[in-house]
């Protein structure tokens, strides 16, 4: 799959910092399609691996100031597990060659941009996360048929699921990841915290499994968190420091609800939303269930899914925010807002749409101004007031909007 972060990897002169959560393709996006030669990544016991061998660390920072002083460009992955006195050497070689550093860690944040880090100033900061709706659906619009494109896309924009998918149809595949993969689900949670205070970790991880469950605002997960005794009063303020953190590592998607100050919390992951709530309804991470058990719930997972990845698709096709909103009688799927003003009121029906639910969209968006788009995988019915796009339209909606911008 190719990625846009490749080209601005590349093309960027100055140092670099990627930083990001674990299993959203950071080494593969270096080693394969940036093609950098001089690569280094420190395991966890703090040796060293170059070029298929092992060395030191100090071996490798020698390398390293050779290879800058010659002009070359240098990666450090995993850079975080390096020694506060090697970290502090780095910056006296700038702005010779071209330095870049990944790591996953959580502590990078505060390490890297903290008043008193050695680092701060001399990297340019970039946040590497899930691939783009435009990203996945170009490079896959050729080997799916148009219906597969949708369902698919909204899955393997999370790297690590590529080489697992084998071109089955979407129910199996989600099913087959959530039951046979299931701890590689939970370990990705434990890999992202493996270097923080245990305490921290077990705030995190129940904050996730909260959201994943379904409970997205910061008042009921401060009452469940304090009744739990993971914070010490019941106040919101204990909580959002945590949200804020896992919001930048990119495993938690703050959502504006419009024209109000309330956020919608939801996990990033569409996988793991999925294997989070039906841990919560059907223990599935300590039993066996069968696809014919979970299958009406978990179809309607997978479709909220592809709800939230045309909204992600039309937010990135505007350069607008993805807004949800929710009255007391009325709901529409998302809304795209530019300078907070609508211009896309979106609608996902991921199924042959009547009459009826055009009706109803026209009546829960009556109010709402901007462009309304509803989007199904098909539809024998028309309507001028509401731009319906079908699958097939897909790729002729994107050229037609591509050339507006």
């Amino acid at each position: 799959i190719e990625r846009r972060d490749s080209e601005l990897i590349t093309k960027e002169k100055h140092w670099l910092l990627l930083y990001g959560r674990r299993k959203v393709g950071k080494t593969f996006l270096l080693r394969e399609l940036c093609k950098f030669k001089n690569y280094y990544s420190i395991k966890t016991d703090l040796s060293v691996i170059s070029e298929n061998k092992t060395i030191a660390i100090d071996e490798m920072i020698n390398e390293v100031k050779k290879l800058l002083s010659n002009s070359q460009i240098v990666v450090i992955d995993e850079f975080q597990r390096l020694r506060e006195s090697s970290l502090e050497e780095l910056p006296l070689l700038h702005p010779k060659g071209k330095l870049i550093l990944a790591g996953s860690s959580l502590r990078i944040i505060k390490k890297i941009f903290e008043p008193k880090s050695p680092l701060l100033g001399f990297f340019t900061p970039i946040k590497i996360g899930f691939i783009n709706p435009l990203d996945i659906i170009s490079n896959l619009q050729k080997k799916l048929g148009y219906e597969q494109l949708v369902e698919v896309s909204t899955f393997l924009r999370e790297p690590w699921l590529i080489s697992m998918y084998n071109n089955e149809k979407l129910l199996d595949f989600v099913y087959k990841i959530i039951t046979q993969s299931k701890h590689i689900v939970t370990a990705l949670l434990g890999e992202i915290f493996t270097e923080e205070e245990r305490e921290l970790t077990k705030k995190y991880e129940a904050i996730l499994t909260l959201i994943g469950a379904g409970t997205w605002n910061t008042k009921e997960l401060t009452s469940i968190l304090y009744t739990r005794k993971f914070i010490p009063e019941p106040s919101p303020t204990n909580v959002i420091q945590y949200l804020k953190n896992l919001e930048e590592m990119e495993l938690v998607e703050g959502i504006k609800l419009h024209k109000t100050k309330g956020i919608y919390y939801r996990l990033t992951s569409p996988l793991m939303n999925i294997y989070y709530y039906l841990d919560s309804r059907y223990d599935i991470s300590n039993r066996e269930v069968s696809l014919e058990e979970i299958k009406p719930t978990l179809q309607k997972l997978i479709n909220l899914e592809i709800q939230n990845f045309i909204a992600d698709l039309f937010s990135e096709l505007y350069n607008g925010r993805k807004e949800y909103f929710v009255s007391k009688d009325k709901e529409v799927d998302f809304i795209i807002t530019l300078r907070n003003k609508p211009v896309i009121i979106g609608e996902v029906k991921w199924k042959d749409i009547k009459q009826e639910d055009i009706n109803k969209f026209k009546k829960n968006s009556e109010k709402l101004y901007g462009k309304k788009v509803l989007f199904c995988k098909k539809s024998k019915v028309e309507s001028k007031e509401i731009e319906i796009i079908q699958p097939e339209n897909l790729m002729s909606m994107i050229k037609n909007q591509r050339k507006k911008k």
